[in-house]
């Protein structure tokens, strides 16, 4: 059974498709832990995985008319992540494969910079703790 959904979260979806950037800061820090860390298991690289999922946040954010939920955009952002996962990893294994999916590496210029310098400083500290080099066995 699902659980009903509240006023609280029907807001949020309305002002996220209005293109209010602080909806896009709620859903963003709702959700990009997870999401980091999802990518991270995937690639097993930390910038790589910081890059995908802030694409698939911004990839989201351009197309955010189309959500009527948040868990449409939930599941939209993991979606897109896994798609640009595998494909990062076939472009590790086979250089010549040509990349198919639709990327928004370039942030959205429809959010502010105070947004940005928020989204980048939260992205950031996951990127330092799976980033750290690890100990090589014997030292």
């Amino acid at each position: 059974m699902k659980p009903e959904r509240t006023d609280e979260e029907d807001i949020s979806v309305t002002y996220f498709r209005q293109g209010l950037p602080e909806a896009f800061k709620v859903f963003f820090f709702q959700y990009y832990p997870e999401l980091f860390s999802f990518a991270f298991l995937l690639v097993r690289d930390a910038p790589a995985a910081y890059q995908l999922s802030l694409d698939a946040f911004f990839l989201c954010w351009q197309r955010r008319a189309d959500f009527t939920s948040d868990e449409k955009i939930k599941t939209f952002v993991f979606l897109t992540t896994r798609n640009s996962c595998m494909d990062h990893l076939r472009r590790i294994a086979d250089p010549a494969v040509t990349d198919k999916t639709v990327s928004a590496s370039v942030p959205p210029d429809t959010l502010p910079p105070y947004i940005m310098r928020e989204i980048y400083a939260f992205a950031s500290v996951g990127l330092k703790k799976y980033g750290k080099q690890e100990d090589k066995p014997g030292e």
